[in-house]
């Protein structure tokens, strides 16, 4: 397998600065639930909330959808427990890929009562869409390709990285 580096540790940490205030900004005095989505969401929400400037109750949830590099169907293996009922929610996730996982995870806490769900992630990649659904935030628009780092793996390798690379398999 080859590393391909692609964004680097300090365009990361620009990034989240710069879509830390555009949350802040919608957010202003209003209480949110967040939720990331395990593994891969907790380094993005890591260093995402450093820069919250709104009052929020946080919690992670998580669901499967990929084993090696192919999308699966969801399995949930923890699912939300705070209330969330006519409450807006903030979901925070690595990747935005075949729109599968956000979409069903988004849908899931709309049935619990939420009022909104904003979708926040650091990676929106288009090439595998299926669900026509687009991120109110993200870090970067990335065409094609799969990538590691920055939560994101490869059958659970290379998640701690902190820049993002390019991996061929």
């Amino acid at each position: 397998m080859n590393l391909k580096k692609i964004i680097d540790k300090n365009d990361i940490k620009k990034h989240v600065i710069e879509v830390s205030n555009q949350i802040n900004e919608i957010f202003n005095n209003q209480d949110i639930v967040v939720f990331y989505i395990e593994k891969g969401g907790k380094p993005f929400f890591d260093e995402l909330s450093k820069y919250f400037k709104f009052n929020y109750k946080y919690e992670s949830i998580g669901v499967k959808s990929y084993e090696y590099d192919k999308s699966t169907d969801l399995k949930w293996i923890k699912k939300p427990t705070l209330d969330v009922k006519g409450k807006v929610c903030l979901l925070i996730d690595d990747i935005l890929d075949t729109g599968q996982t956000i979409s069903k995870v988004k849908n899931y806490i709309l049935s619990l009562g939420a009022k909104d769900v904003y979708i926040c992630v650091a990676i929106d990649k288009k090439e595998s869409r299926i669900v026509n659904i687009e991120p109110s935030f993200k870090l970067f628009d990335i065409e094609k390709g799969f990538l590691v780092g920055f939560g994101m793996d490869y059958n659970e390798q290379y998640r701690d990285l902190e820049d993002i690379y390019e991996i061929s398999i």
